[in-house]
């Protein structure tokens, strides 16, 4: 399979794509949208870089619309993104020395619903955190907000990897399913996703392939972090 390259200015106009389509169909706020604006802006300046890095801050998160909860009440997705390392060197592995990326869930009060993020397994000491190497996570710390930190750190469900274009797709998906069916069929929309599916996905599906030709492991064993060339 060839290699999946992505350049920070590939990257920049993707991100600019998916910001001014989730604003057409009133997905993102205005904030949400000058946030991913900004980051792509960044990306820009270093249009050839092959390694660089994406961050959505706590304090200036993309805040999306409100929405409704089974229950009507108001509820407001944000994506934070703690950091996002892309370095493309290895390519039996994502491109990747760190991930860490979340969707948080507020009510109208601001008070927190819920939290998923997708994480990178943390190596300190040459000890590389038990679990996938790519995992799922439901809750995490919020600042202010302690009290409220689920008191399990697992399960960390074996999840590929993902990026702020990918996520987004998620949350237009989840809560705003009647415009998203609007976007998904727009080309441009599916041109910049496509580009988050060939950075995040194409070495991890390489491995699960080969996992599964594996008899004498199972595919979780595969994706343990520590069955991956660290």
């Amino acid at each position: 399979m060839d290699e999946i390259i992505i350049t920070a200015g590939e990257m920049s106009e993707a991100l600019s794509t998916i910001a001014a389509k989730l604003l057409s169909v009133d997905i993102v706020t205005s904030d949400g949208f000058q946030v991913m604006l900004e980051e792509a802006r960044r990306l820009k300046r270093v249009p050839g870089a092959l390694n660089w890095t994406m961050e959505i801050d706590r304090d200036s998160a993309i805040v999306f619309t409100e929405t409704f909860d089974k229950n009507d009440d108001i509820v407001i997705p944000k994506i934070t993104c703690a950091g996002i390392t892309v370095e493309q060197v290895q390519h039996d592995r994502p491109p990747f020395t760190a991930l860490d990326i979340a969707l948080e869930v507020e009510d109208s009060d601001r008070n927190p619903v819920s939290r998923w993020h997708v994480d990178w397994a943390n190596t300190q000491g040459g000890i590389t955190q038990s679990g996938p190497l790519v995992h799922l996570q439901y809750g995490g710390h919020r600042p202010g907000h302690r009290a409220t930190d689920h008191p399990l750190k697992v399960p960390r469900w074996a999840h590929p990897p993902m990026d702020v274009l990918l996520l987004c797709e998620v949350v237009a998906a989840n809560f705003y399913e009647d415009q998203w069916e609007t976007l998904r069929e727009d080309q441009n929309w599916c041109a910049a996703i496509a580009l988050g599916q060939r950075l995040c996905y194409s070495a991890y599906l390489r491995k699960m392939l080969s996992g599964m030709s594996v008899r004498s492991k199972t595919l979780l064993h595969s994706m343990w972090a520590s069955s991956w060339a660290l």
